[in-house]
């Protein structure tokens, strides 16, 4: 069975303004990587040697013509020798949390993905085997080998084209693994010294490859159980990582206010506790105040600087973002009266000029306040500014309130009904009631059960028609009445249920059940030994498949020569004989 890993990154850093990644991710230990990038290609970082090629190897890096197509926060990969077809093989664990781009793949604005990657490659296995993998963040389903005896299996997760931090969300590869001897300062390995690592949320700080007679390749077996021909195991990594040395800053509104002939210059902004923000133009330069995690600062101007920059100098080297004033709009107030339909919007500029507008309406905004002829308004009114500034407001709903309905009672539409099979009437989705009485009114007599509740449940006895009446009432005294028609069909005649594989693999402890059935919609249910070894659901042609791996606990369900498996759909059953192989 797979495993999971349910830890996930703790946070990412502002977005660069150079490239569009974010600076850093963090993992829940207080580890912060930047992107493994070499600013200088004269003098490339050794210690980060994966790296996707450049369109101008040697040139100087720049956003997005000379960039490369992936680059790696983290990365750690393991290497072992396997075994099974005659020769030695290679398998290759690669556990990474990556930077591309969606589309072609090439770089480009808008398109930056960043994605937690775990990718295995096996060679030279037996073709059609299983294989298991334990790694650092988990455990792979069974991956079965091609008919060249390779495996290819790659999970990347996060892949939101435009949105680099959505693998907070679902990324596995978390915490990040950790050198733990000779590593660089600074860094977390150096790329290329195979070394023991620690952080794995699972305490699996190796992997592990399960297959049969994977371990004739001559890797080193699993040292809890050291005669298991079928186990190979390593504790070397190759571990990638620079830590990062810039916070940056995420600039979160940066608005003006004209007044006297000058400019009043208002910017609030995060970053890291203790950083020093600037705020940086032609003839403006000034720190932000700072509490924590928060930053704002006022400066003035006598010009509205149209090159003003943001920038955190204690990054090294020191990160900087463009950012544009607007004006700012304050809505005041935002009243809708049910009763007259009038919704009246006060709002104003922090500059005398703007024009203002709504745009949800589709009307300026002449004057303050204004009132329009509306039945119905959104929850929220933005107000517009002709000169880039804009202004939300909740509408605050006024009048009179209406009188409560009376109670409505309704009925889902029932599924395909057939003879002798269990018919359920839901009449849960009734509005505002709180009794239900249930009772029939034509049809061959049928047992109702929960006939005082919002479902009830009914065997009809024959094919034909059925007629039910719902009665609810209501806190108020209201009720309601509402019928429904059910027509049932003849019950069908028994399935024709084939079971075309019935296979226990003694190598690999998994059972392959595989048949056909005529009958649809169906489910398909597997026992030994009167346990259930799993249900399925046939496909659309009515084929189905149920492979089962035994677990290490589950001796008892190990069959012997001359035991049968027991399979049913609804209306059938069947025998076989299993068929056992190495």
């Amino acid at each position: 069975m797979a495993l999971g890993n349910t830890l996930r990154l703790k946070a990412a850093g502002s977005i660069d303004p150079e490239n569009g990644f974010p600076l850093w991710f963090e993992d829940t230990n207080g580890v912060r990587l930047d992107l493994g990038l070499n600013r200088d290609p004269l003098n490339p970082d050794p210690l980060i040697p994966a790296i996707g090629e450049m369109e101008k190897p040697g040139e100087p890096l720049n956003f997005p013509s000379n960039f490369p197509e992936e680059s790696f926060y983290f990365m750690a990969e393991a290497e072992l020798l396997v075994r099974g077809n005659g020769v030695v093989g290679r398998a290759r664990v690669i556990l990474a949390l990556e930077a591309a781009f969606g589309g072609a793949g090439t770089p480009k604005s808008g398109l930056n993905v960043v994605f937690a990657r775990i990718r295995v490659r096996m060679d030279d296995l037996i073709p059609g085997a299983k294989y298991t993998v334990t790694h650092p963040y988990g455990v792979t389903d069974p991956l079965e080998a091609d008919e060249r005896g390779r495996v290819f299996y790659t999970e990347d997760l996060g892949l939101v084209e435009g949105d680099g931090t959505a693998v907070l969300r679902n990324g596995q590869v978390a915490p990040f693994l950790m050198g733990t001897s000779a590593v660089p300062n600074g860094y977390i390995g150096d790329g290329v010294t195979e070394q023991r690592v620690t952080g794995s949320p699972f305490n699996t700080n190796f992997v592990m490859v399960e297959g049969p007679r994977i371990g004739e390749g001559g890797s080193n077996p699993d040292p809890n159980d050291p005669s298991n021909p079928d186990r190979v195991w390593t504790d070397r990594f190759t571990v990638q990582g620079r830590k990062a040395t810039r916070v940056g800053a995420l600039v979160e509104g940066t608005t003006y206010a004209k007044s006297n002939g000058s400019y009043l210059l208002s910017v609030h902004a995060r970053s890291g506790a203790g950083q020093d923000l600037r705020l940086v133009a032609a003839g403006v330069h000034f720190k932000l105040d700072g509490e924590g995690e928060f930053y704002m600062g006022l400066g003035q101007a006598t010009n509205l600087p149209s090159d003003a920059r943001l920038t955190n100098i204690s990054d090294s080297p020191p990160t900087s973002y463009p950012v544009t004033f607007t004006d700012r709009v304050i809505v005041e107030s935002a009243l809708h009266d049910r009763v007259t339909g009038k919704l009246t919007i006060k709002a104003h500029s922090s500059d005398p000029t703007a024009v203002l507008s709504l745009p949800q309406l589709n009307e300026p905004l002449i004057a303050s306040p204004q009132s329009f002829n509306r039945v119905a308004a959104p929850a929220e009114i933005i107000v517009r500014s002709s000169l880039g500034g804009e202004g939300r407001q909740r509408i605050e709903v006024t009048g009179a309130p209406v009188g409560n309905l009376p109670v409505k009672a309704i009925i889902a539409l029932p599924p395909e009904a057939i003879a002798r099979e269990s018919i359920t009437l839901d009449g849960s989705g009734t509005l505002g009631a709180t009794s239900f009485t249930w009772s029939q009114t034509s049809g061959s007599p049928v047992s109702l059960t929960g006939a005082n509740t919002a479902k009830v449940t009914f065997t009809p006895p024959m094919a034909g028609n059925y007629d039910f009446t719902l009665t609810v009432r209501g806190n108020d005294g209201s009720s309601d009445t509402t019928n429904i028609a059910v027509t049932t069909k003849p019950e069908p005649g028994l399935d024709t249920l084939d079971v075309t594989r019935q296979e226990f693999r003694t190598a690999t402890r998994q059972f392959r059940i595989e048949g056909n059935v005529n009958q649809m919609p169906n489910e398909i249910v597997v026992k030994f030994r009167n346990q259930e070894l799993g249900r399925v659901m046939p496909d659309i042609a009515g084929d189905w498949s149920l492979q089962r791996v035994l677990l290490e606990s589950e001796t008892n369900l190990v069959p012997a020569l001359g035991e049968e498996i027991q399979v049913s759909s609804k209306r059938g059953n069947k025998k076989s004989f299993l068929e056992i192989r190495n």
